[in-house]
């Protein structure tokens, strides 16, 4: 998905950058009944084409499982879905065949599948680091006027977490749910200067075709790498849109099982070279290991 080139818009001290309102998909009106039954208005969302009803159905069941939960049958997660018997049977079918539930063929029940646990390990690790970083990002914002965010890989790209915007007279328009380049953006570098050897070799497998100009990506990738290194961040002056500056800092988890990237960035008058290398490239090097501690203890 490719950003606008011009991505200014009146910030807003202190606080995250959010969507306008009118760009939020509507919700489904879910309520769940003191005997556990989950109820969703079906009705309220016919109308709505951007709604997924068997995608929002297949969710409900996964959601049917809590804690303590063994295995559940067809009839039982249809009783706490308040979905048809048959309708439950032919989800639960598709779900265990990608692998978000298990079939327990002696007891002819499911039970939550691997891609259902990753999908939640990834969802805690995403929520605590956000939590940590919030108080650093939102003080780096105010004090330095400029974009702050906080993202991570989502397939060819780098989405955003989080984000704040400084009170500089003007500002970035990302905000949680935005996505950027990995290759020319600072927060894309980083994160790919951060993989093992490994997962960098793959991911530049599936990166370069996507790259016209991949010898200059790739260039910039490897300085990228060298200057976290030294330095503990990275930068990208211009590279992914000639007007604006970025510098970040990758954000490991204890266990190495996630990784993140802390940026910040603005209009390239506002941020000059010098200012990038002396003060603001130190300063999110400095917050990105505070938050690395944290998750530590």
């Amino acid at each position: 998905m490719r950003t606008s080139k011009t991505a200014y818009a009146a910030p807003r001290k202190g606080r995250p950058a959010e969507t306008d309102t009118d760009e939020r998909p509507a919700r489904a009106k879910a309520r769940q009944s003191g005997d556990g039954v989950i109820t969703t208005d079906w009705d309220e969302l016919e109308s709505d084409t951007q709604f997924v009803k068997a995608l929002g159905r297949g969710l409900e069941i996964l959601s049917a499982f809590k804690a303590g939960d063994g295995a559940l049958g067809n009839t039982e997660l249809a009783e706490r879905t308040g979905l048809p018997t048959a309708t439950v049977s032919r989800i639960t079918y598709t779900l265990a065949k990608c692998g978000f539930l298990t079939f327990n063929r002696r007891l002819r029940m499911y039970e939550l599948g691997g891609e259902a646990f990753a999908v939640g390990r990834m969802a805690l690790a995403n929520l605590d680091v956000r939590r940590l970083a919030r108080p650093f990002m939102r003080e780096l914002a105010e004090r330095s006027g400029f974009n702050v965010g906080l993202g991570t890989r989502d397939r060819h790209s780098m989405i955003y977490l989080d984000a704040y915007e400084g009170a500089s007279i003007v500002g970035l328009r990302l905000f949680a749910g935005s996505r950027i380049p990995i290759g020319s953006t600072a927060m894309g570098r980083a994160y790919f200067a951060a993989l093992s050897d490994e997962a960098m070799r793959e991911l530049r497998d599936e990166l370069k075709p996507r790259y016209p100009d991949w010898a200059k990506v790739e260039a910039g990738i490897e300085a990228a790498r060298l200057e976290i290194e030294k330095y503990g961040f990275c930068v990208s002056l211009g590279e992914w849109q000639g007007d604006i500056h970025g510098v970040a800092a990758p954000i490991r988890t204890p266990d190495g099982d996630k990784l993140f990237a802390l940026n910040l960035g603005g209009p390239s008058y506002a941020l000059p070279h010098e200012a990038m290398w002396s003060t603001h490239g130190p300063a999110v090097a400095d917050i990105a290991r505070r938050i690395e501690k944290l998750m530590a203890v």
